[in-house]
């Protein structure tokens, strides 16, 4: 509003000093309001952008970040590249480096993120699993490479490694999840 009254104070200066008078007749008025609602617009936009730019960002650096991890070794409870990883401390690691600062469970990496469907996701986006037996309705997690691909740790005995969403994992998918 303080903007408008400005903009309104500014145009009348002007008009004062061009016609003689001191009355701002409501087209002029109009054209004021228009600009200021045009401006706050595309600052909105902008805003918007440099927000979606920033996490597409933490995106691709937390993929960055878990492409230099493939081939360390499983670890369960582990999340540091010197002891090891398991799914949910690499997630956790991975977005920590682009300053993220994600819970340290796959299911409570599951409840911090929004839901996105398999069709929307995109790169860096979290994909949560149920692999096993167990009470929680997810205990495995990825990051979405992009291509139907994504980085994991996958389980004992094997490394962090790069898998594809082949009909085993679509079985054992619960959903996406965005950071």
């Amino acid at each position: 509003m303080v903007g408008l009254i400005s903009f309104v104070l500014c145009i009348q200066c002007n008009v004062s000093a061009a016609n003689k008078q001191s009355i701002i007749t409501d087209n002029e008025l109009q054209q004021a309001y228009q600009l200021l609602i045009e401006n706050k617009t595309q600052g909105q936009h902008k805003t918007k952008q440099k927000i979606a730019t920033r996490k597409s960002q933490v995106g691709y650096g937390a993929i960055q970040t878990a492409k230099k991890q493939i081939h360390k070794k499983y670890r369960w409870g582990g999340s540091t590249p010197r002891r090891g990883f398991d799914c949910s401390g690499l997630m956790q690691y991975a977005f920590k480096s682009v300053r993220v600062n994600l819970p340290r469970t796959a299911a409570a990496q599951y409840k911090y993120t929004k839901r996105v469907s398999l069709a929307n996701l995109k790169v860096g986006d979290l994909i949560f699993f149920h692999t096993r037996r167990t009470r929680a309705r997810v205990n495995h997690v990825g990051i979405y490479l992009g291509g139907n691909k994504f980085i994991h740790a996958p389980r004992k005995g094997k490394r962090v490694s790069v898998a594809s969403l082949n009909r085993y994992w679509r079985k054992k998918y619960v959903c996406a999840g965005r950071v």
